[in-house]
């Protein structure tokens, strides 16, 4: 057994080596040249961009302390296919390994680049090709080891028209997985005027170039206001205006996202095979849950055209921001059929998406998407879908375009609609509107089938409207409709309640809610009006017959019905009415006018048009 002496020999001896290497550690990097140095950093640059990193001759290495070294205005620079990049960093921070650095080997571990710019100037489209033709397949590559990190970075492409575009404020970090090809990355990204923390993996980063790509998986989530970034926050926008930063149509986007319970801006988690080019990114087998819905499928986008991908992004973007600025500029203002309609920032995106949903809720309701399809090119796109669950089924699709390239925009939706719980359905809508003042409202009940097929045209959300063509029919089956109970009301004028008494007031319609069978309805649109041609309500003891017009420039309508309380038969037969009230429908589409009128009874239902029901 080793004696206290041999234990404190030993002890004592750790205690040396240990101070020795500290001591080596802090006095090699001195005894290293500057040459070495740079060319240490040069060669871990280059395991994580895949290629020859230059550093300019005249960076001077300004420090080194301990395992750390520093390098101040840094610039590298080089050609690819014709163009010209380069990247300036205000600071390079770089710690050394340990180990090497015993043995007099400089190795890079952490490589920090402080609010680098990257700008990349292209002449023609050589470098894009290049790019799309490298042979990635067979490409030896060196495998990333270490770790780099980017600080407040900036990004700037030019191209051969000029236009410059680019973005900043990211933070990232990327880590190599020591067992495999893999990259571990961390960091934040500017998302409008707040800002995404990403998490994520790449299981071989020089594989999304080829064709086989790289499974990935990805996990985004709205940065917390409190969370001290590496990069400012970005400032408000002076060429937005406060209509479209924040408002009406924000607060609406704010509730449809709080529906599919995207309350707080995620996680959204995105796991895929994926595939990049200059002009294209594919994710296949991919699966995206986000709040409480799991979509899986795959996803293609594409540039199409032949002008530089950058020059066509910087276009989509600029188009749909414009876009929704000036359209959310006229809502807030209340002129809403001004606001314009614009879709040619479409042109250059080709998008396939072919999902479905599963395991998921909507509105507090579960769902399940069968067939979700999504096709966009040349402007036009149009997007399927075949969907069941806890409200019912639909399938239907959405089709955006123009008749030709110099026409408006138009829009045109088909579907259908079966077995659709419309209280539970109500409820669930509720849940995008802004929270009543009062109360909530009651909400019609049963069970509904629907078909529309409509089509319209127009520059602005007005001319939308007044084109409408096409029909709407529906059918509903054993619900109820809040408000008033017609049979209670209808008994009343059977026992000989007059509409207009000084005793008693007018007419005042019994509250409750009005039980029904079936219901039936149709809407015709030709341009500018929209003509209720059916209207009935069948109930146990009475029925509604209804027909008129709404005037879609203005919102003014018109509308005659009549509501029959019906004989109680012990059978089948046809039952005669005993009371006959005509009613009216007056006002706007947003605020509704309903008007009694007299009422027939007894000797008064003789003649033909009442006793068969024709509206008059």
């Amino acid at each position: 057994m080793p004696t206290r002496r041999h234990l404190l020999i030993v002890a004592v001896g750790a205690v040396v080596l240990a101070a020795g290497a500290a001591a080596s550690y802090r006095a090699l990097p001195h005894l290293v040249s500057d040459d070495r140095l740079r060319a240490a950093v040069m060669e871990h640059a280059a395991t994580w961009s895949g290629g020859e990193i230059r550093l300019p001759e005249d960076a001077v290495v300004s420090s080194h302390r301990g395992g750390v070294l520093t390098l101040g205005n840094a610039t590298f620079g080089g050609s690819f296919g014709g163009a010209e990049w380069q990247i300036d960093v205000d600071l390079i921070e770089a710690r050394v390994k340990l180990v090497p650095l015993l043995r007099g080997e400089v190795k890079v571990e952490r490589l920090t680049l402080k609010a680098p710019q990257f700008r990349l100037v292209e002449h023609d489209a050589s470098a894009m090709a290049a790019l799309r033709d490298l042979p990635v397949d067979q490409m030896d590559l060196p495998r990333p080891d270490g770790e780099v990190i980017v600080t407040d970075a900036r990004f700037v492409y030019e191209g051969p028209t000029g236009r410059r575009v680019g973005f900043g404020g990211v933070d990232l970090r990327l880590a190599a997985d020591p067992d495999s090809t893999g990259v571990l990355l961390t960091g934040g990204l500017p998302a409008g005027t707040g800002r995404l923390d990403v998490q994520g993996r790449l299981d071989d980063p020089a594989a999304v170039l080829s064709r086989q790509g790289s499974d990935a998986r990805l996990v985004l989530r709205r940065a917390a206001t409190t969370e001290t970034a590496g990069t400012p926050p970005p400032q408000p926008r002076n060429d937005v205006p406060a209509a479209a930063r924040e408002g009406q149509v924000i607060s609406a986007v704010r509730r449809i996202a709080a529906a599919v319970g995207l309350t707080g801006m995620g996680p959204v988690a995105i796991e895929g095979r994926v595939t990049a080019t200059p002009r294209s990114l594919g994710i296949a087998d991919a699966s995206v849950s986000f709040g409480g819905l799991l979509a899986e499928g795959d996803l293609s986008v594409a540039l199409a055209g032949e002008a530089p991908p950058f020059d066509q992004l910087g276009q989509v973007a600029r188009g749909a921001s414009a876009a929704w600025r000036d359209a959310a500029a006229a809502i807030e203002a209340g002129a809403w059929r001004d606001a314009p309609v614009a879709l040619h920032w479409l042109e250059p995106l080709e998008i396939t998406l072919a999902a479905r949903l599963r395991d998921s809720r909507l509105a507090g309701q579960s769902v399940e998407a069968r067939r979700i399809r999504l096709e966009a090119g040349d402007g036009r796109a149009r997007l399927d879908m075949d969907a069941a669950g806890g409200l019912g089924r639909m399938q239907g699709g959405i089709a955006l375009g123009a008749r030709s390239p110099d026409g408006p925009p138009r829009v045109s939706v088909d579907g259908r609609l079966e077995g659709v719980d419309m209280g539970a359905t109500g409820r669930g809508l509720l849940t995008l509107a802004p929270p009543p003042l009062v109360s909530p409202p009651e909400l019609p009940e049963g069970t509904l089938d629907m078909h529309i097929g409509l089509a319209s045209s127009g520059e602005t959300l007005g001319a939308i409207v007044t084109t409408v063509e096409g029909v709407i029919r529906a059918d509903a089956r054993d619900g109820s409709i809040a408000g008033t109970d017609l049979p209670l009301t209808l008994e009343g004028l059977a026992e000989g309640r007059d509409i207009m008494t000084e005793e008693d007031g007018p007419l005042i319609p019994s509250a409750g809610r009005t039980a029904f069978d079936t219901a039936q309805g149709r809407i015709d649109f030709v341009p500018g009006v929209a003509r209720v041609s059916e209207f009935r309500i069948r109930g146990p003891r009475y029925d509604i017959d209804m027909r008129g017009e709404a005037d879609l420039g203005i919102g003014a309508m018109r509308a005659d019905g009549q509501a029959r309380l019906l004989a109680e038969l012990a059978d089948d037969a046809d039952r005669s009415p005993i009371v006959d009230l005509p009613f009216g429908l007056g006002g706007t589409l947003a605020a509704p006018v309903v008007a009694a009128g007299v009422p027939r009874s007894g000797d008064d239902l003789t003649s033909v048009d009442a006793s068969e029901g024709e509206v008059e």
